[in-house]
């Protein structure tokens, strides 16, 4: 290629996707969904997920794959050839299973978003067609290896894979400032760059009442009862553990709330065993993953507070989400999740102590002027869109794949 075609064609790989609802599962979507709307032609390469058949806007290629045991409900990818599926709904109808050689696709940049099966697979296409690679560090890949490993030796050696991956792609970025130092100390030493994430939730400032009183008929509760969400795996690495035992801190403490959990997880039997212990099961109601984004949006609205103390995640979609919905978060004071939260102003910060957060939720609680302005506040600083999101992504593809053919 010559000169840049005025519409790029990409491909967005990364191993988690629909039916998973993860962060960065979201993240391929919009991707894809965005560039696909504004950029160019633009698909999703991921591994396969048995009788499920996608139904989107742009092509999906699926990765031959096995259920990982440990990590139910992941599968890994079982090949790096070439010839994968698209298993498509179109209009509602079951197309048959078609095969494509990914190699054959003429992207003119491809970027990973995960360094296992889909991001080996993108690598092999950006060297072999001599395009860029650019990937996204999105996970805290240590804390999985040593559960899922156990032995060091295993540890050490899974991650000098993932370092030796981000060596060898031609850029690498990263969701905020904060995730910068987990990658160096995972020893990668080249250059970074920042591309913020954004969130596709939007509601009108004049429509977040009417969602409040629709969100309070959906979760069945009364207009004075303050509501707290959780959005995400239910895994003890997001440090749901903590929500918990804050939550019976503040039932000893007399203060009426309900607790709503959305998502699922290999932990969430043990989290219903704990409230059920802790007497809490009347308070706290799990619900399980929820994929339509309008009822998503609605519990937002009725939420006094979204917890979020994850301590495993770099960045966190369901902040932003929030916030769409003027909903602060509490977090956990110097986590990568509490990037550009100011405590007391667009959000709030505890320590990680159950003690510690669930006065941090109190005080938040007890004073209704001071909540909601951090709700506003986290509105105009923690909110941006995909697509405003998507047109910065889309002008730095264009000045990576100019720079790359002038080499």
């Amino acid at each position: 290629m010559n000169k840049l075609k005025d519409k790029l064609i990409t491909g967005i790989f990364n191993d988690s996707f629909a039916p998973i609802t993860d962060g960065v599962a979201m993240v391929t979507k919009q991707y894809a969904l965005w560039l696909n709307r504004k950029a160019g032609p633009s698909c999703v390469v991921t591994v396969d997920s048995s009788d499920y058949y996608d139904n989107e806007e742009f092509p999906v290629y699926r990765i031959p794959s096995v259920a990982l045991a440990a990590r139910p409900p992941y599968r890994a990818g079982i090949t790096i050839l070439g010839e994968l599926a698209e298993k498509r709904l179109r209009g509602g109808i079951l197309k048959e299973k078609l095969t494509i050689n990914v190699f054959d696709i003429p992207f003119d940049l491809v970027h990973s978003h995960c360094p296992f099966a889909s991001g080996m697979l993108a690598q092999n296409i950006a060297r072999r067609r001599d395009i860029p690679l650019v990937t996204t560090f999105h996970t805290k890949y240590r804390p999985e290896f040593e559960q899922a490993l156990k032995v060091k030796p295993l540890v050490a050696i899974a991650m000098q894979y993932v370092r030796e991956y981000y060596k060898r792609a031609d850029f690498v970025w990263v969701p905020n400032k904060e995730t910068i130092p987990i990658l160096r100390d995972y020893g990668y030493s080249g250059d970074l760059e920042v591309m913020p994430n954004g969130t596709d939730l939007f509601a009108d400032v004049s429509e977040i009442p009417l969602l409040r009183q629709e969100g309070g008929v959906l979760l069945n509760v009364p207009d004075d009862r303050f509501v707290f969400i959780y959005v995400g795996q239910h895994i003890p690495e997001k440090n749901v553990d903590l929500i918990i035992e804050a939550l019976n801190v503040l039932d000893q403490r007399g203060i009426p709330f309900k607790m709503v959990f959305i998502g699922d997880g290999k932990y969430r039997g043990a989290m219903e065993k704990r409230v059920g212990e802790l007497g809490l099961s009347q308070k706290v109601e799990f619900r399980g993953i929820v994929r339509d984004r309008e009822v998503i949006k609605r519990a937002y609205a009725r939420a006094d507070l979204m917890l979020f103390p994850s301590l495993y995640d770099t960045s966190s979609l369901t902040i932003k989400e929030a916030a769409a919905l003027n909903l602060p978060a509490v977090v956990i004071r110097n986590s990568p999740t509490a990037e550009g939260i100011v405590d007391g102003q667009n959000g709030f910060l505890g320590d990680n102590d159950q003690r510690d957060y669930a006065e941090t939720i109190a005080r938040a609680i007890q004073n209704e002027s001071l909540r909601k302005a951090a709700g506003e506040q986290a509105r105009s600083t923690l909110y941006s869109s995909w697509e405003s999101v998507i047109d910065i992504v889309q002008n730095r593809y264009a000045e990576i794949v100019r720079s790359w053919h002038r080499r």
